[in-house]
């Protein structure tokens, strides 16, 4: 195919991805602000930049570098008129399932602000949903509460197919995989539904067999609810058994959830617990430190490290005496962090660890550890999101629509060397 012919198909992919989405007027609604053409090209084009400037290595996940370029360039040339940040968003965020990674995306708002603008009652989709095999399925009522409609499909929105809806969010939809991004947008629906449809102020949704006509909903979608420390970090005990549910790396106060694990470790010796399954299956992911500290200090007895190669881009921020900034860095982690089997509350009984399709990141960089050095098997069901893991990531507000942008600055080989771009697997048992 020649480069005239590129041109032409992906400019009318561009065209076709808006069939469905219904302009809407500039308001005081979030992202429909309008910026000129110019300043929406001097976001892409600063976009561009500090992604070049930040990524190790884009080829990593982008199967197709040209295409790529070939798509950026002619999303940049299509922006000639006045335009919303919603649809600036809509148009640059197609490369989200181009670059393929959940660590790289274009994005929007953090979800603190997303919490403030539905506090503030800005409306959004009435149901929580699931996803199955790119079906889209009713969970709760928006927040979490009961619905009449639990598990009946849905078949259009606002009369689009569902079909449709589910194209245009997915190419929308940051993630490693297909697979991935089906668990991100189950999650994030509300948001990503009205950045790429706009907003309405009730919903037209046609089930298998009932037509339902919904005001946009006033509660908090259940991905945007403050958690709290227990929602996020429980054990829960039977018999000589118990499940630690771990559903984040991360936490604003380190020293409360050392003290809880440090505290969970010694209940469990004290109540003679022969079997621990550690739940990491909503896990997306945080800082390393967090299960480092808080729990492979109690259950390992070997010698580990949670990577064995890297590649880093150096950022001005982080650079250390005789690096160059802008150069990529790679090499090999010769680190192994000791065992600590004398610690009073140490684990001795058996120890499996559950993964899930959206287990991310951090966390998949525990599974790979634990599994490298048979440290504990995993159960569950493989993840969606590769072995190899980008990391450390950095975000970018652009200059005119405020859109927020997200990028890893370096990539890990899981510990036993294997660059594995597949899902972490789980045992046979």
């Amino acid at each position: 195919m020649n480069y005239l012919k590129q041109v032409l198909n992906i400019a009318l992919l561009v065209l076709v991805s808006f069939v469905g989405i219904k302009p809407v007027q500039a308001t005081n609604l979030p992202f429909e602000q309008i910026i000129t053409p110019q300043q929406a090209k001097q976001d892409v084009a600063q976009w561009s930049q500090w992604l070049h400037s930040t990524h190790p290595d884009l080829k990593h996940s982008v199967a197709d570098i040209d295409a790529f370029y070939l798509q950026l360039n002619t999303i940049t040339a299509g922006i000639t008129d006045d335009i919303s940040v919603r649809e600036l968003w809509a148009r640059i965020a197609v490369l989200n399932s181009t670059l393929a990674d959940g660590h790289l995306k274009v994005g929007h708002a953090s979800t603190s602000q997303w919490r403030k603008w539905v506090s503030g009652g800005v409306g959004l989709f009435p149901f929580e949903v699931a996803i199955v095999n790119q079906q889209l399925y009713i969970k709760s009522n928006t927040g979490g509460t009961k619905s009449d409609y639990a598990k009946q499909q849905i078949k259009a929105i606002n009369g689009v197919p569902y079909e449709q809806v589910m194209a245009q969010l997915l190419r929308r939809t940051h993630g490693d995989t297909d697979e991935f991004r089906q668990e991100v947008l189950a999650r994030q629906f509300h948001r990503l539904f009205y950045l790429t449809f706009g907003y309405s102020e009730q919903f037209s949704i046609t089930l298998v067999d009932e037509e339902l006509t919904l005001a946009a909903s006033k509660s908090m979608p259940q991905s945007m609810v403050e958690r709290s420390f227990a929602d996020t970090f429980h054990v829960e005990y039977a018999g000589e058994s118990a499940t630690l549910t771990v559903n984040s790396f991360s936490w604003p106060d380190f020293k409360q959830y050392l003290t809880f694990m440090d505290a969970t470790f010694t209940q469990l010796k004290e109540k003679n617990i022969k079997h621990l399954v550690i739940d990491i299956s909503n896990n997306g992911g945080g800082d390393d430190d967090f299960w480092m500290a808080g729990i492979m200090r109690y259950i390992t007895d070997v010698p580990y490290r949670h990577f064995s190669h890297y590649r880093s881009k150096v950022l001005l921020k982080y650079r250390d005496p005789g690096q160059i900034v802008g150069e990529i860095e790679s090499g090999e982690n010769t680190r192994f962090i000791q065992p600590e089997p004398e610690l009073a509350n140490f684990f001795t009984g058996d120890v499996a660890v559950k993964i899930g399709a959206y287990t991310y990141s951090s966390a998949i960089v525990f599974a790979n550890t634990l599994q490298d050095f048979s440290i504990a098997p995993l159960v569950g069901e493989n993840t969606t999101g590769r072995s190899t893991q980008t990391g450390g990531i950095q975000f970018l507000n652009l200059t005119h629509s405020n859109l927020q942008m997200v990028s890893p600055r370096f990539i890990l080989t899981r510990p036993n060397g294997e660059l594995q771009m597949t899902g972490v697997k789980v045992v046979s048992l």
